[in-house]
């Protein structure tokens, strides 16, 4: 009877295998690190606003219907904030939950920047890991947005956020080095 049991959950397990395409999933796939022990260890602090979801923008589509150009919602992201934002990627089976973070940055509000600006200016990105995101999922990638005009919690923030959850179009994983102010060892 254990054998019979070990035969079949082989077979069925090769059975689902055999629905993919290795090579052409290879491309597509998108590693996700599930380590609570991490979450605990670099979570943004709880009374942060951060955390709340009603504190975030509402989901943006962020190329148009064709794909060929910004969606007209971007367009109407504030010119007068910074913010932490994040690229994902949006199932279709069960998009209220199939969402997958690819990316995360920040905008610091400055004279010349802000979070509009800066939405915008990853159509043209040519780093090759943000050209890669826009052309394997670029009818399924969305945006949102947190805005903040301080500038010491968009950094903040944006380092926990990325430590946190690991996206894997962010070529940059912040270190855990903390700068400390130099001591004398003689007087």
């Amino acid at each position: 009877m254990f054998y019979v049991q070990i035969v079949l959950y082989k077979r069925v397990m090769s059975s689902y295998r055999a629905f993919i395409e290795e090579n052409d999933e290879k491309l597509f796939e998108v590693t996700y690190y599930h380590k609570p022990q991490r979450w605990l260890d670099n979570t943004v602090d709880s009374a942060n606003q951060i955390m709340n979801v009603q504190n975030w923008s509402p989901e943006i589509k962020y190329l148009n219907n064709s794909h060929n150009a910004i969606s007209d919602e971007i367009s109407n992201i504030p010119n007068d904030k910074g913010g932490v934002y994040m690229f994902y990627i949006k199932g279709i089976c069960l998009p209220f939950i199939e969402n997958y973070i690819v990316y995360i940055g920040r905008c610091k509000l400055t004279d010349s920047q802000n979070i509009r600006k800066r939405a915008k200016e990853y159509f043209n990105d040519e780093r090759p890991m943000i050209k890669t995101m826009f052309r394997r999922w670029k009818e399924h990638l969305y945006y949102r947005y947190y805005q903040d005009t301080d500038n010491n919690n968009i950094d903040s923030n944006e380092v926990k956020l990325i430590r946190t959850i690991l996206p894997p179009f962010n070529e940059v994983i912040p270190d855990r080095i903390e700068v400390q102010q130099t001591v004398a060892a003689f007087n």
